[in-house]
């Protein structure tokens, strides 16, 4: 049975400690003391008690549905049916309305229409004014006239929207859905015990790339994790690989996804988390089912306050020699896994047994594992490059031996030579097709400290040297390492891995001459020359 990993949700508000992207500023009333919030109507939503909610959702569970944790509730609330409106000193209004949705850990919106003016702004905050987003504009609105926002943690928010002289009736703000969260999701902890924190030792080498790493969330439910990542033109066109399960059958609800930036905690095992930026809306350009990956344009750009970094790839037809995940498991803050240097071709028989062969790698986890959320997110090779985007698996803190299937980004890059550009990625990251296969990542806004930070050296020996059929590498007291032997033009002749006190490599194979042998392990990785004399 397929082990669907799709998310539970994080927290992403403009203000004290979270932002979703706005302008700046202010809401008008914050600086008006006459503007209280005892004048403000209230629209109570009401929802069925967090027991029988839990009660129905626990009848539904499945592990190929999204992780649940909030009742989305319709409602129909407009500047022109709710709230009040108030003028203003300079000759424009001011409309407020307060929701209030009993005992709920969290609320978040979603509008079915979404259109302001030129001059006027939207700010919505929570009651002790604790988390502001916004200031919400022009620059916010998009084809679709969809939105929706992150979560505010609590069960009151206040919608403020000042409209600006001359921009009078001219708005077109459309509340369709209230999402009450039945359960705490706001905070942290919310994965297995084995998981490990992103700013942990294991993620040391991690800390630029992990800026790439995005929390997906779809209103009501939980969704997936992505990876920006960069295109041979290196100019930031924001695309996010995800997987395509991810956006199978929402294609409809891309401009009402949220795009969270930096979910993390503060210091490895921290209880407080960093802030938080978002972006609303996606469309899909790419994806197939084989692979199954996806590949999201976002709707805007990240800026320069969200530290983005867009992860750089390898599309070579190759097993990586180590690797590492970065994820949000059940929405958790972001944690990493180290896979064990073992790696496998395979494919995802639990989707379709006529899929073709050799469509993902396999792997088992030596720290930390995947949870539902986890899907979508990325595989980082020895390099740091990303080289798929997980389907699903087996893996789990309680089965450390199960395996995991990331879609090979290799296979991916063409989808075996798909006519239609809407199937295959090389035609999105390689625009000018220039047959580029390795791209480095691109930080934007510079700070690229730690691209190339890779584990420390090892002085790796062997014996014999010069050999005829085989050598044996010393130099680490690692259980298991991964090896690639090169031929002096770069060429990847073979590649293993070992494990053990005997590491013995067999080259028996390999015709008489110098070549490069490559060692990755867990925590160290070396390099060493090797004349074949027969």
């Amino acid at each position: 049975m397929r082990k669907y990993l799709l998310i539970i949700a994080g927290v992403c508000i403009y203000g004290m400690a979270m932002a979703q992207i706005g302008h700046g500023g202010v809401p008008y009333s914050f600086n008006k003391y006459e503007l209280q919030l005892t004048d403000v109507p209230v629209a109570d939503v009401p929802t069925k008690s967090h027991a029988l909610l839990i009660e129905e959702e626990q009848l539904q569970q499945d592990k190929s549905r999204a992780y649940k944790f909030g009742e989305s509730i319709h409602v129909h609330y407009t500047p022109y049916n709710s709230g009040v409106w108030e003028q203003v000193s300079d000759g424009g209004r001011l409309w407020r309305l307060k929701i209030k949705s009993e005992g709920a850990y969290s609320l978040n919106f979603v509008f079915d229409s979404f259109y302001l003016p030129s001059h006027s702004k939207l700010y919505i905050y929570t009651a002790d004014r604790q988390y502001v987003a916004g200031a919400f504009t022009a620059a916010n609105n998009n084809a679709t006239r969809d939105f929706a926002t992150s979560l505010f943690p609590g069960d009151e928010v206040v919608m403020e929207y000042y409209e600006a002289p001359g921009d009078k009736d001219s708005t077109c703000i459309v509340l369709s859905s209230v999402v009450h969260a039945y359960k705490n999701i706001t905070g942290w902890g919310r994965s297995g015990s084995c998981n490990i924190d992103i700013n942990c030792s294991q993620g040391r080498a991690l800390q630029v790339q992990k800026r790439s790493v995005v929390l997906i969330l779809r209103y009501g439910y939980a969704h997936c994790s992505g990876t920006l990542v960069n295109n041979v033109r290196q100019d930031g066109t924001p695309y996010v690989l995800t997987a395509n399960h991810c956006v199978g059958g929402y294609e409809s609800q891309l401009s009402k996804f949220v795009f969270v930036f930096n979910h993390e905690a503060d210091t490895c095992g921290s209880t407080t988390t960093r802030t938080t930026y978002s972006i609303n809306g996606a469309t899909c350009v790419a994806k197939h089912k084989h692979s199954d990956f996806c590949l999201l344009l976002l709707s805007s750009t990240p800026t320069e306050e969200m530290h983005p970094y867009y992860a750089g790839w390898n599309a070579i037809s190759e097993l990586p020699m180590a690797a590492c995940g970065i994820h949000h498991p059940n929405g958790d803050v972001k944690k990493v896994s180290v896979a064990k240097n073992k790696f496998s071709y395979s494919k995802y028989e639990a989707e379709d047994p006529t899929f073709p062969n050799n469509t993902h790698i396999e792997l088992v986890w030596a720290y930390g594992t995947t949870e539902g959320g986890s899907s979508g997110s990325a595989l980082f090779n020895q390099d740091r490059l990303v080289v798929g985007q997980l389907e699903g698996g087996y893996a789990a803190c309680d089965y450390p031996e199960g395996e995991d299937l990331y879609g090979r980004l290799a296979y991916s890059w063409t989808n075996n030579n798909a006519v239609n550009n809407a199937e295959r990625l090389d035609k999105w990251l390689d625009p000018d097709g220039t047959g580029t296969l390795k791209l480095e990542g691109y930080a934007p806004y510079g700070d690229s400290t730690g691209v190339r930070e890779i584990m420390p050296e090892t002085l790796w020996s062997i014996y014999p040297n010069p050999a005829a059929y085989k050598v044996t590498l010393q130099g680490s007291d690692e259980n298991e390492v991964s090896y690639a032997v090169y031929d002096i033009k770069g060429v990847c002749m073979q590649q293993g891995a070992l494990e053990g006190d005997n590491k013995e490599i067999d080259l028996s194979a390999l015709s008489q001459g110098m070549y490069i042998i490559k060692v990755v392990g867990t925590t160290t990785r070396g390099v060493v020359k090797v004349l074949i004399q027969r």
